[in-house]
């Protein structure tokens, strides 16, 4: 394996470091940089990885370097980086709102860079992580990203364009879903089901039509009409829900998320 280093210790870096170590990545093979010294400290205690004194030192050691720091802090680093990327070097640029133009422009130069957008699932390897190689990628480079970031997810890769929705769909998302959780589990406590014993409920019920939609292979929908009998519970129960337009708002809340992805990005 080629190595890696990850510039930016906070939850994300943090998430891929302990990712890639569970899939079976060597520590040798990982070198990390982070400005603060008591992360670095916590990081290299837990993990036992390596760390580079400077970004400039990281860079020229590794093949592959994700970029994992705040998106506000991207153009001091890529200024003073800049001077030691060569085409040989890969940047994985994990920073919301920061394009690959904006990339190229940080750094003065022509680069090969990947935009990646992931979810915090990464950190139990169930993230949905968006991938958008730049123009000067080859298709072996970029399968070898995706089989890098497939120990934490499942990859799609989209078109830039499409980064935004990705960002709302897939890393606020689990906000959405865990609202309705809350919800249901407030419903069954109103219900007079202990919490505990109602959480517990709850989160079985999503695990069990998670496992059964993907060991099934069937489309949600389909699902949703063998549970629903006529005049039963849960038609009752889904008429509140489309009488208070519950997929009209939450497809207004994936767009609106959508757009302030793409505000933050100008």
């Amino acid at each position: 394996m080629d190595k890696i280093g990850i510039i930016g210790l906070g939850n994300m870096g943090e998430a891929i470091v302990k990712t890639l170590l569970k899939s079976g990545a060597k520590k040798e093979s990982i070198l990390c940089f982070e400005i603060k010294p008591e992360r670095t400290r916590f990081i290299e205690d837990r993990y036992k990885v390596k760390f580079a004194g400077s970004a400039g030192e990281l860079i020229k050691k590794v093949r592959y370097i994700i970029l994992s720091i705040k998106p506000q802090d991207s153009k001091k680093l890529l200024n003073d980086i800049a001077p030691l990327i060569d085409n040989n070097k890969i940047i994985i640029s994990i920073m919301a709102g920061i394009t690959l133009s904006k990339l190229l422009s940080a750094t003065g130069k022509p680069l090969k860079a990947i935009r990646i957008m992931p979810n915090i699932c990464v950190k139990v390897g169930e993230g949905a992580i968006g991938i958008a190689p730049g123009p000067d990628i080859k298709k072996d480079e970029l399968e070898a990203v995706k089989t890098l970031f497939s120990a934490m997810g499942k990859t799609i890769e989209v078109g830039e364009e499409l980064m935004d929705a990705i960002t709302a769909l897939g890393g606020s998302g689990p906000a959405f879903f865990l609202l309705f959780l809350e919800a249901m589990i407030d419903a069954g406590v109103k219900m007079g089901i202990a919490r505990d014993k109602s959480k517990t409920i709850c989160t079985q019920v999503v695990r069990g039509t998670l496992k059964m939609l993907e060991e099934e292979g069937i489309h949600p929908t389909l699902m949703k009409e063998m549970i629903t009998s006529p005049a039963g519970t849960t038609i009752s129960g889904l008429a509140i829900l489309e009488e208070s337009a519950f997929k009209g708002n939450i497809m207004k809340a994936v767009e609106i998320s959508t757009k302030r992805a793409k505000e933050l990005s100008l």
